[in-house]
């Protein structure tokens, strides 16, 4: 028993661990890119203004000057999420007056510093990003250019120097340029491929549900073109089978007419629903009868499924609308419960409680390995669906043990109007 514990406790400890992971994955995937964006860029650019500043203000710089040049080199950058082409212009200007006014330093990193080439760098890339390629490589080109003509003239005397120092710039902001542009490519077709997934899932839950509601009057239509074909048959014979006038006669031959009209007009409908498909099954619509059966045939299949129903003639008088829901709908959680919960215990439970039928379908925790998931499916929205138009409900929801259970309560005699 101890031994059983051990080896509960870690599965459970695991269990709780991929829980947290999925929350906190879930919550990162809700925070939009685009309001994280300006946020994360106005916090790069105040430590760029932190570390850039003293680093101006050393070669022989003063410290006011410094402190509003590297604020407009640095500010350029939250302002390029929101304004790349005044952000570009801004910057580049910014950083050749620093490169001017730092001329005269003993730095051998000039015109760039590293902290500049950053900051710089940054600046385009955020552009690039918001930008089309070719306006991103013209902010670049001047950026390299007047660069390299403001070392060539205040610096001529160390043109190798200052040439190197324009080339690495040159290179890493020519990197990150194109992998801003790529990444913001990827974006753009992550998200027509986004929109294109919910469009084709909204399309495809449509489809269903309109072919559920289709099935569902289908076989509506069945069981109530099972009642107008009786009404029609007695109605018809009246007068031969009993003695009547014929004045009553006449009445029994107007309900006959008037009961083959509505169900020439019902099977009109289903032809229009059914569309060219006009080859559909006519056989008997299962009820509450064929549990047995089902539950049954579900066994058969190696599969642990147990039917509790009452004894006795506890399903007489029921309306063939309640009887067709409760099985489909008992069927379909059946189904669900074999494919989502392998290996578990499914057990069905039907009851009569006064003017109510009430069926439940509830399976315990799997006992081998659950499938993948698939697409979502729309097996509870169709349960739904059936036991709205009988006049009934669905309940459903995971259990304290960790199963799953199904709970379907249907009127007797089926609800008036049922199917409209």
């Amino acid at each position: 028993m101890a031994a059983v514990v051990a080896g509960v406790a870690p599965a459970r400890t695991r269990s709780r661990l991929r829980r947290a992971l999925r929350a906190v994955v879930s919550g990162a995937r809700r925070v939009r890119l685009e309001r994280a964006l300006p946020t994360a860029a106005l916090l790069v650019a105040v430590v760029l203004v932190l570390v850039e500043t003293p680093l101006t203000a050393a070669a022989s710089l003063p410290l006011p000057l410094a402190f509003v040049l590297v604020i407009v080199h640095a500010g350029a950058l939250p302002l390029a999420v929101r304004a790349p082409n005044v952000a570009a212009p801004l910057s580049i200007a910014a950083a050749l007056v620093l490169q001017w006014r730092t001329a005269d330093g003993a730095s051998m990193l000039w015109p760039w510093s590293p902290v500049l080439i950053v900051t710089q760098c940054l600046v385009l890339a955020a552009v690039a990003a918001r930008t089309p390629l070719l306006v991103a490589l013209l902010h670049w080109t001047v950026a390299v250019v007047l660069s390299a003509s403001l070392a060539a003239w205040l610096r001529p005397a160390t043109g190798d120097e200052t040439s190197v120092d324009v080339a690495v710039f040159a290179s890493i902001s020519a990197a990150l340029i194109v992998v801003a542009v790529l990444l913001a490519q990827w974006r753009h077709v992550r998200s027509q491929l986004l929109h294109e997934q919910r469009v084709a899932a909204e399309e495809s839950e449509r489809r269903v549900v309109a072919e559920e509601r289709t099935r569902i009057a289908r076989e509506l239509h069945d069981v109530v073109a099972h009642g107008l074909s009786l009404i029609t048959v007695q109605a018809s014979t009246a007068r031969y089978r009993r003695d009547v006038g014929d004045e009553a006669a006449e009445e029994f031959d107007r309900i006959a007419a008037q009961s083959r009209q509505a169900l020439d007009e019902m099977r009109g409908l289903l032809r229009v629903l059914r569309g060219a498909e006009d080859g559909a099954d006519h056989r008997p619509q299962p009820g509450l009868g064929d549990l047995a059966e089902l539950v049954a045939q579900a066994a058969a299949s190696g599969s642990d499924v147990v039917l509790d129903e009452p004894d006795g003639m506890w399903s007489t008088g029921v309306s063939g609308v309640t009887g067709l829901t409760a099985f489909r709908i008992v069927q379909e959680a059946v189904s669900n419960a074999l494919r989502h919960a392998p290996g578990a215990q499914v057990r069905v439970t039907v009851r009569r409680r006064g003017g109510e039928i009430e069926a439940v379908v509830e399976n315990t925790v799997p006992t081998e390995p659950v499938p993948v998931p698939g697409a979502q499916g729309h097996g509870l929205v169709g349960m739904a669906e059936r036991a709205a138009g009988a006049g009934g409900s669905v309940e459903s929801g995971p259990t304290a043990s960790g199963g799953f259970v199904v709970r379907v309560v249907l009127p007797v005699q089926g609800a008036v109007g049922a199917g409209a």
